[in-house]
């Protein structure tokens, strides 16, 4: 050890502070082990709450509701920081602002103004993913730095064909840029074309201009390069640790978030796809109790995937039609709410299982999917059958009603022989 450098001792040491690095402090603190998290910010949250999730949906609210940009979030992102500040302290959390690399399964040397080196007991990294670049995209925003720009240019272009190249696309038309989308083949390419179709109708209707060949030259005041993400594991040194991780870098676990060095566990988005925030909570409070001695695990049935574009498009569960199973779609003129809030251009898809009736997956494309589609998500988590979604008594009128509804049509086409 260096003359002069300052070890603390922790029972767990948190490398990350966003949702799954907080999620597993504070819960590992209500348990009552003492918590050190690391992060290189003044305040939690991570990218999710700084750059991305929370930025992002607050502009795509503000332009989906005809309103000015405003703070852009900033307000929101000052109100949650507060919070997660406010929880951190009633816990007894100590944060440490920083960075750090692992010298041992043990230690971890920190590069920051307070503490140099810290020995844990347990240590939990969620230190997230950051944006893959192109290339031949050399100068392009990340979607990171997109969701908090200023000021929106003309021109632009969003290269990429997932969630975060529709809602980069969806925000800059909605704040008046004129929008290229290059997806080089088809938008979320592993959805039903059926289920994504509405969607496309509105993004061409906003005035996103499709470009679905192969790039050639870019002509914008601004390129959005969303071409996927990559491990956020620079500077861990993980090898020191004997910390295994996947061919393309994401760190290997268990079911109890656990690395390939059993005082070492790994949550969210640095243990590989998908790169949800909501996985990442999930995974942290896991990974918090197991280190307790719980008996929990990761084990989801269903995690749904929302795209916050308009209309919304979510989906949970398997949507891969194939042999022994079929797919129902009903669409939304079906429904009264629907028809009254002028919001029929969407559609809700059931795929079961045809002998026994057993729920596989639903999809969801229309206004506030997001927000319907969590009954989806637990009915696959409980086991659902067609007839059980079919017997719910919904509130009428209301466009989650559905679901119930697709089960009747699915359930018809079941008893035709």
């Amino acid at each position: 050890m260096v003359v002069g450098e300052f070890t603390q001792d922790t029972d767990i040491l948190v490398i990350g502070g966003g949702p799954g690095g907080y999620a597993a402090a504070f819960r590992a603190a209500e348990l009552g082990r003492s918590v050190l998290l690391l992060d290189p910010r003044s305040s939690l949250g991570g990218s999710c709450l700084h750059e991305g999730c929370i930025p992002t949906k607050t502009r795509l609210y503000r332009s989906a509701s005809g309103m000015e940009a405003g703070d852009r979030g900033s307000r929101a992102i000052q109100t949650l920081a507060g919070g997660l500040a406010a929880r951190m302290k009633t816990l007894g959390i100590e944060h440490v602002p920083g960075t750090g690399h692992f010298e041992d399964s043990r230690t971890v040397q920190v590069t920051g103004e307070h503490v140099s080196r810290v020995r844990f007991k347990r240590a939990i990294i969620a230190t997230g993913s950051k944006a893959a670049k192109r290339d031949d995209l050399s100068g392009a925003s990340t979607p990171e730095e997109t969701a908090v720009i200023d000021n929106i240019p003309g021109r632009c272009i969003v290269v990429g064909n997932d969630y975060l190249a529709i809602e980069a696309a969806t925000m800059l038309i909605g704040e008046g840029a004129a929008t290229t989308l290059a997806c080089e083949g088809v938008l979320l390419p592993d959805l039903p074309r059926p289920l994504v179709e509405p969607l496309l109708r509105s993004l061409k209707k906003s005035g996103v201009a499709l470009h679905e060949g192969p790039l050639g030259s870019v002509n914008a005041d601004l390129v959005v390069d969303c071409s996927g993400r990559v491990p956020g594991t620079d500077g861990l040194r993980l090898e020191q640790a004997k910390i295994q991780v996947d061919p393309s870098g994401w760190i290997t676990v268990d079911e109890q978030q656990r690395t390939s060095e059993q005082r070492i566990f790994a949550v969210g988005d640095i243990t590989g796809p998908p790169h949800l925030a909501g996985v990442a909570l999930a995974q942290g409070r896991v990974a918090a109790e197991a280190i307790c001695g719980q008996p929990s695990a990761y084990e989801p049935a269903a995690v749904p995937n929302v795209v916050y574009s308009n209309p919304n498009i979510a989906w949970c569960g398997c949507l891969e039609d194939g042999s022994g199973s079929s797919l129902t779609s009903v669409p939304w003129g079906f429904s009264g709410r629907a028809v009254g809030m002028d919001a029929t251009r969407g559609v809700t898809m059931l795929h079961w299982e045809q002998a026994s009736g057993l729920v596989l997956g639903v999809g969801i494309c229309g206004s506030e999917a997001c927000e319907l589609i969590e009954t989806a998500v637990l009915a696959i988590e409980m086991g659902a059958t067609l007839e059980d979604l079919a017997a719910i008594v919904p509130a009428h009128p209301t466009r989650s009603e559905l679901l119930g509804e697709a089960a009747r049509a699915a359930l018809v086409e079941q008893s035709t022989p």
